[in-house]
């Protein structure tokens, strides 16, 4: 085999892999976790308008968001649980505002007071209803369950 015909050969499995960025929308990535997909329905929020907008937009079901950032090593370890409760609970929205993302992301996670990551906040009815700081799965679950 040529070396033209090698580098034509990786230059277009690069040109057809699909691999995203963390930064990227969730709004229903297919992941795999152990063995099965899961299509998860994670909505990135960059902004307070998209925040407020998203509030909104859920009128009384349950708001649960995810206050992260891309350099956060327990953010990374709950992020595919987050994805499974999103598929879990589709009456819920689940929303993620990675801090790191943009200035205004990191405006939006200072004006809601988050100190720790990861951070899970519950809203409904467009108050906060509650709060789970660490990647603590069992926390989450049970906010959500006691909240929807």
């Amino acid at each position: 085999m040529s070396i033209f015909t090698l580098c034509l050969l990786v230059a277009s499995a690069e040109a057809f892999s699909f691999a995203s960025s963390p930064l990227q929308s969730r709004t229903a990535v297919i992941q795999q976790t152990r063995h099965r997909s899961v299509a998860a329905v994670v909505v990135d929020i960059t902004s307070t308008d998209e925040f407020n907008n998203a509030l909104e937009t859920a009128g009384d079901s349950l708001v649960v968001i995810d206050y992260s950032t891309s350099w956060c090593g327990p953010c990374k370890i709950i992020a595919p649980k987050y994805d499974e409760l999103s598929e879990q609970y589709k009456n819920v929205a689940f929303l993620k505002v990675m801090g790191d993302s943009s200035p205004d992301a990191d405006k939006l996670m200072r004006s809601q007071g988050v100190r720790a990551l990861p951070s899970f906040h519950f809203w409904k009815n467009k108050k906060q209803v509650d709060s789970v700081s660490g990647a603590k799965t069992q926390a989450l679950q049970d906010a959500i369950e006691q909240h929807m």
